[in-house]
């Protein structure tokens, strides 16, 4: 009896807290979900809110990730895209605070590069936003190295869409200089992360075979050799030398992978001529060698013959 009489108790408290917990759970949804109006749109209530005032607030990227409506036509405008753009590949004034100065383009690269359809159709698919994209190109080495790496992010993002890829390869492909100013500056790891993206991140295979093609077709394979020289700082030395090693490592995985007899990669075979290993050889030996060039063409002649061996 008295284990019943407790049950009943018991089960009369469960029942009548679980009823005051719903409704209070209840009153608080309506009370704060719904009502509840982001930062960002009431930034963007404002006639003359601007885009620093937007980088500023803590859920821009938040919010631009979850296609905000209102925030994304913001952005899309001509006069922001623009801005964004400015602010991954200009130098940030150098009166700012060392601790702020990058903010705004890292933050910047982070809205251009999250992956939201509308960001990336803008940017891709408007050749006045690719040019002043590219133009970062057009600077003296050495770059900075952050900034260099959100151009790198931005451009190849674009690179690495399906829907953007076609129209920013026929884009870069029309730039008789694209290939010589990447290769003026690979002693910025940002620029050969780009290079490397272009030989790797290129689907179907038929557009992947014609970037490679055209990449031959510039001699990319012989001008890396060609840096790894003693004449050259230890920067574009060493990175050329990787270059060539990844791209003997990328295209060998990507050859594998394929069912069906893969179509020959021109980069591989012209890694693998006996022109190619001469000349990086003569590099190493001739003249007034360095341990440097000797390490790093010793890199790509290992990374050939393991290669070789795997294969």
């Amino acid at each position: 009896l008295w284990g019943r009489l407790c049950g009943r108790f018991t089960q009369g408290a469960d029942v009548t807290l679980l009823s005051a917990c719903s409704s209070v759970a209840v009153t608080m949804f309506w009370k704060f979900d719904l009502n509840t109006t982001s930062h960002v749109d009431k930034l963007l209530d404002k006639e003359d809110v601007t885009l620093q005032e937007l980088l500023d607030g803590d859920d821009v990227l938040q919010e631009c990730k979850a296609q905000n409506r209102k925030l994304l036509d913001f952005l899309c405008r001509q006069q922001c895209m623009e801005e964004l753009v400015n602010l991954v590949t200009q130098d940030p004034a150098l009166d700012m605070e060392e601790k702020v100065r990058f903010k705004y383009p890292n933050m910047a690269c982070e809205l251009l590069t999250c992956d939201v359809p509308q960001i990336n159709d803008r940017l891709g698919g408007d050749e006045a936003l690719l040019n002043l994209l590219y133009s970062f190109l057009d600077r003296e080495p050495p770059l900075n190295p952050l900034l260099a790496s959100f151009f790198s992010k931005t451009i190849g993002n674009l690179i690495a869409r399906k829907t953007e890829q076609v129209i920013v390869i026929v884009f870069l492909k029309k730039k008789d200089k694209f290939i010589s100013l990447v290769l003026k500056h690979i002693g910025t790891s940002a620029l050969m992360d780009l290079l490397l993206r272009l030989v790797s991140c290129v689907e179907p295979a038929g557009l992947r075979q014609e970037v490679l093609h055209w990449l031959s077709e510039e001699q990319v394979i012989q001008r890396l050799v060609e840096l790894v020289h003693p004449s050259q700082d230890e920067d574009r030395q060493s990175n050329a030398s990787q270059t060539l090693c990844d791209i003997i490592r990328l295209g060998r995985e990507q050859g594998s992978q394929l069912h069906e007899a893969p179509e020959p990669d021109p980069l591989l075979t012209a890694l693998e001529s006996q022109d190619c290993v001469e000349q990086l050889l003569k590099n190493m030996f001739d003249g007034d060698h360095t341990e440097l060039c000797l390490v790093s063409g010793t890199q790509v002649l290992l990374a050939l013959l393991e290669t070789r061996r795997a294969g």
